[in-house]
């Protein structure tokens, strides 16, 4: 019963979190603010690479909902998941002595998932002033009578998708052993890129955790935490497989970041 402590704990965390946000998407859902707000979407995967960089993955729950809502773009998603760093920044912080790691990862961070971003939009939006995507639909899911109880089942929602796959990662890591996850990781220098960017995208903290940890201690290079950060959106990974009802532009998105944290990776290693 221990094993499912932790993970339990976990999701409990994120249960307020996930109740604001969803009562803050019911509202911009009712109302008609996501239009104002987004009248200069073009800067949006810029602003969402710099959210994104905040340590508090529930950014990437707004905006894997604001994505599934037609509020912000594939690129605007794509820079915030890139940028969102989960546990790492916390744990760098505890360490003087890689503060100017810390300020490096952050900077290449926004960097990289603001660029993303802007070239996924270019491609995908050749009329740069075509913008009609943003606007949103009436929606039918009572909200036109109170926000409190839609953005409380959706809340729960998610919570229960979070809550079950957390302990189903735990058991996972508790079979495999941690010892057998980090000698995965401890591969050839040329090959870490490729697996901690696989483990990033474990949905919770495990996969930050796990991988900050490993280059603290001296057994991951910078490139391939760079890598294995650009892909761990964390829950937000889990809200948008859960939103998304178009499966294949879900893999699509985060192949892309996948391929984008390999590039980035990769040149990082072979660069210092």
């Amino acid at each position: 019963m221990d094993i499912l402590l932790e993970p339990t704990k976990e999701s409990l965390i994120t249960l307020p979190f996930l109740l604001l946000a969803c009562l803050f998407i019911e509202y911009l859902t009712s109302r008609n603010v996501a239009n104002k707000v987004m009248e200069h979407g073009k800067l949006g995967p810029i602003v969402g690479a710099i959210v994104g960089c905040i340590p508090q993955c529930g950014f990437s729950v707004l905006a894997a909902r604001f994505y599934t809502m037609n509020i912000i773009t594939a690129g605007t998603l794509l820079s915030v998941f890139i940028a969102t760093s989960d546990e790492a920044l916390s744990i760098l912080a505890i360490h003087p002595e890689l503060w100017k790691t810390m300020i490096l990862l952050i900077i290449v961070k926004i960097a990289v998932g603001a660029i993303a971003g802007l070239l996924v939009d270019k491609h995908n939006h050749k009329n740069d002033d075509d913008y009609e995507y943003i606007q949103v639909a009436d929606c039918d899911c009572g909200c036109q009578n109170g926000i409190f109880v839609p953005a409380i089942k959706h809340a729960l929602k998610i919570f229960a998708f979070i809550l079950l796959t957390n302990i189903a990662l735990s058991l996972l890591i508790d079979y495999v052993g941690q010892d057998t996850l980090t000698a995965f990781l401890e591969t050839n220098k040329y090959l870490q890129p490729l697996a901690s960017g696989i483990v990033g995208f474990i949905p919770n903290c495990a996969g930050s955790v796990v991988l900050t940890q490993l280059y603290v201690s001296g057994g991951l290079t910078f490139g391939a935490l760079i890598t294995g950060l650009s892909t761990s959106a964390g829950v937000g990974t889990l809200a948008l497989i859960t939103y998304n009802e178009d499966r294949q532009d879900t893999i699509r998105i985060l192949l892309l970041s996948y391929i984008v944290a390999l590039v980035i990776g990769y040149l990082l290693t072979f660069i210092l």
